[in-house]
């Protein structure tokens, strides 16, 4: 299954390999041919997205795992909210919110969380113009609803490095930054891991991106 979707996402990948358009202060927000394919969840891309190399005496820091993103007021915290805009769940019939929303003006600098490879997604859709990024031992982070992208094709970012600016892109009701933290593409609360380092919530699959022994996907 993970061969058939590589293969029909290869031609996007090689697309967007070439680096999307950053979004300068004084640009609009980008827009591409692809934005459809670029609407696809980061469930589907972040098992096949390169990631930073886990060594195998690689810990978790003692504070927080993460940095927030943005300093700003809790708009809308994780989990269920009865909004019709939010996806549906077997939990939740009427709105499951996948991440944390941050309320902050238009064009607020939002910085990376953690160390990782960025991968900036121009988008009208869903997320909006959006960025995800691969941090180490299976985690991930995504910004959404952005009104500009300061990132290339899989650069290397460092924790507090500006990624883009706070929008209302892509399904938003107004400016804010839409937070989540994924686990092997599963989404969980973020606010544990801005607040401390709590443990993996199961193991990660085999060949995980950035993982040993990293071939599943035809890396070494």
């Amino acid at each position: 299954m993970a061969r058939r979707l590589l293969l029909v996402l290869a031609p996007l990948l090689l697309v967007a390999a070439s680096g999307p358009p950053r979004a300068a202060a004084d640009q609009p927000a980008p827009q591409v041919d692809l934005q459809t394919q670029f609407s696809l969840a980061p469930s589907v891309w972040l098992p096949l997205l390169a990631a930073p190399a886990t060594g195998p005496d690689w810990r978790p820091p003692d504070g927080p795992r993460l940095a927030w993103p943005v300093r700003a007021r809790l708009s809308q915290p994780f989990g269920c909210t009865g909004f019709g805009l939010e996806p549906s769940t077997d939990a939740c019939a009427v709105g499951f919110h996948y991440g944390i929303d941050l309320a902050a003006p238009m064009w607020t600098p939002v910085q990376a969380a953690a160390d990782g490879l960025a991968y900036p997604f121009p988008d009208t859709q869903l997320y909006g113009n959006h960025v995800l990024i691969q941090h180490q031992a299976g985690l991930a982070t995504v910004y959404g609803h952005l009104v500009g992208l300061n990132v290339g094709w899989g650069q290397a970012v460092r924790q507090g490095d500006v990624i883009g600016w706070v929008g209302s892109t892509g399904n938003s009701t107004g400016p804010h930054l839409h937070f989540e933290v994924r686990f092997a593409a599963n989404p969980y609360d973020p606010m544990p891991y801005l607040a401390g380092s709590p443990p993996d919530p199961f193991a990660l699959p085999a060949g995980w991106p950035g993982m040993p022994p990293d071939d599943f996907y035809g890396r070494s």
